[in-house]
């Protein structure tokens, strides 16, 4: 195993891909947001799809992985259904960007599928063209947002350690609130120094957003000591429901609707920070490789 860890510390070394992580973000990799909840049922995949259509008319190029092992609701709710995974990818059968699939509004999608379980364990030849993917990922795409699925899990909480900031998504429901703060103790406690957003979601009014996140922000402060930011809220809304009905994101079906200048707010303050302190400095698909060398470095 220790020749088989040097042999793949020398492809990393050769592909020069920690080198790159001291130049400009702009300039050399996606920002990777992963979108996670304490509990299901949420609205995470409807906002991840409508943000992704958002930050795309703010000429972002996005890209969706869809990282929930359990449900691919990305695929259903962009009306489409992928052919290939990254578990194609990583047997060598297909290149990184023959797999992307494209959506409403030219929003591009990978389905993870199988590929994206117990990563740490791909072999060196595997390793090699995740390697390579992520050079590819981070040449095409500004952001990249993951889809993960619900709770604490390994999977889950993987993910969202190696991504560069993370959006929480709670609802007004008691049970809601208390998984956000349990996933949010999760991060913290596992030492995550990236900015963590709370998203409100399926409120009656920006009042009803305001005083859930204050809430649960306090507590957050007092007992973590932690400060999280408030990334902003979506009403509850009949459209949405409608929208998903369709197959139609609601960002398309009903562009000029509440919920949809709503998501527009959102994803303007994803992107509005650009003088970015080092620690905040994104590493995208960088980071995500790293923890998997490092993992199989561990083995």
């Amino acid at each position: 195993m220790r020749d088989q860890a040097q042999g793949l510390r020398n492809l990393v070394k050769k592909s020069n891909i920690f080198d790159r992580q001291s130049e400009k973000f702009n300039d050399i990799t996606s920002k990777v947001i992963t979108i996670t909840s304490g509990k299901g049922g949420v609205g995470k995949t409807n906002l991840t799809v409508n943000l992704a259509i958002a930050l795309k008319k703010l000429g972002i190029n996005v890209l969706i992985i869809d990282a929930d092992l359990g449900l691919s609701n990305v695929e259903v709710l962009l009306g489409t259904s992928p052919k290939y995974t990254v578990k194609d990818v990583l047997e060598g059968k297909k290149e990184i960007m023959s797999i992307v699939e494209e959506g409403p509004f030219g929003v591009k999608f990978i389905s993870g599928g199988s590929g994206m379980v117990d990563l740490a364990n791909l072999d060196e030849e595997k390793l090699f063209r995740l390697i390579e993917s992520a050079e590819t990922i981070n040449k095409y795409f500004d952001i990249v947002l993951i889809d993960t699925g619900a709770g604490i899990s390994k999977n889950v909480m993987e993910f969202v350690m190696m991504s560069d900031e993370v959006i929480v998504i709670t609802t007004p429901e008691p049970t809601s609130i208390t998984d956000a703060y349990a996933i949010i103790k999760a991060i913290i406690t596992r030492n995550f120094n990236h900015k963590i957003n709370i998203l409100v979601n399926r409120v009656q009014n920006n009042k009803e957003a305001d005083e859930i996140f204050y809430r649960l922000s306090g507590v957050i402060k007092r007992f973590l000591q932690r400060e999280v930011e408030y990334i902003g809220y979506i009403e509850e809304n009949g459209i949405v429901s409608k929208s998903v009905i369709k197959q139609v994101p609601f960002m398309i079906s009903y562009e000029k609707s509440s919920v949809s200048k709503q998501v527009e707010d959102i994803a303007k303050k994803l992107v509005q920070n650009k003088d970015v302190s080092e620690k905040d400095m994104p590493k995208g698909f960088t980071r995500f490789i790293e923890s998997i060398i490092k993992k199989f470095k561990e083995q």
